[in-house]
């Protein structure tokens, strides 16, 4: 069997490969995106991925197009019936299709919760400003560090969570409108989304959490284990209890969470964008074929 490429929108950069994952993540990635699948398998990975993203209301307001009002192994399967005809045959031209998904995804912007996370972007960056410049200035910089570089500090963090916090609620909320449009419209799921940007595209909010997050529990957990075995160190060699002696060994066990913790991060952040891949090519919009251009030979 061969197939020729799908028709669809211009290439998108969010959709490609992210590189720099650590364990093998980036090489399984772009196994996940690149893959070159027959039509009938791609139909199926993509049919069981939409199957399982979709809630059951709209499944169930999808299932009439497909004469599917069973259980949903029969939804999935006639889904990837309906994807596969349009991969291997290409899209019927539908007159409205494009521009109904422009109004669609201007109607989906959510536009308030992206101002809010640029909003408490804005503020984890004034905090970083204030504590750059204030230091510069003291005197006793390890006294300025816990009285006021702290504060500010813990302030950036609790921005940079609530952005994220309030990035992935706006994707998930322009994610399921979009797909709300989808549903209501028959053979839309095999056709696909043709969106200008692409569900699941991610905002600063998530991106910058996810890129600090374990590198700040990286660098904590090795600073605090590095501190908690000198401590223990000159201890032994001196013989003698010395200033924070008692704190050494919660820093040993502290580090050795923060480590743990920045590989579960990381693991976690790989297995979300491997998800997100397979949800962004099972959702890629396949237009109609050109007029001079054959169906692919099965």
């Amino acid at each position: 069997m061969s197939s020729t490429s799908p028709r669809h929108l211009p290439p998108r950069a969010s959709s490609g490969p992210l590189s720099g994952v650590l364990f093998g993540q980036a090489a399984r990635l772009r196994a996940v995106v690149n893959a070159d699948l027959l039509p009938r398998e791609r139909a199926a990975a993509d049919a069981l991925v939409l199957t399982a993203w979709l809630s059951a209301a709209q499944r169930e307001r999808y299932a009439p197009s497909l004469r599917a009002p069973g259980s949903v192994e029969e939804f999935a399967e006639r889904l990837a019936d309906e994807r596969r005809v349009v991969l291997e045959e290409g899209a019927d031209p539908v007159a409205d299709e494009v521009g109904a998904a422009d109004e669609a995804e201007r109607a989906a912007r959510q536009l308030p919760l992206r101002l809010l996370e640029g909003a408490l972007l804005l503020g984890a960056l004034v905090c970083v400003v204030l504590t750059v410049l204030r230091s510069l200035d003291a005197a006793d910089l390890p006294g300025h560090l816990a009285a006021e570089a702290a504060p500010l500090l813990g302030g950036m963090l609790a921005c940079l969570v609530l952005a994220a916090v309030v990035g992935v609620v706006a994707t998930r909320r322009r994610d399921r409108t979009l797909l709300d449009w989808a549903v209501s419209r028959p053979g839309q799921l095999g056709r696909g989304l043709p969106l200008r940007r692409p569900l699941q595209g991610e905002s600063a909010g998530p991106v910058v959490l996810w890129s600090l997050g374990p590198a700040l529990l990286l660098g904590a957990g090795v600073l605090a284990i590095v501190a908690g075995a000198a401590v223990l160190l000159l201890s032994l060699m001196l013989r003698a209890e010395i200033v924070a002696a008692e704190q050494a060994p919660a820093l040993l066990i502290g580090g050795v969470i923060a480590l743990v913790a920045a590989t579960a991060a990381v693991y976690l952040g790989g297995r979300r964008r491997e998800r997100r891949a397979r949800r962004v090519r099972a959702s890629e919009w396949i237009g109609p074929a050109p007029l001079d251009e054959e169906p692919p030979a099965v």
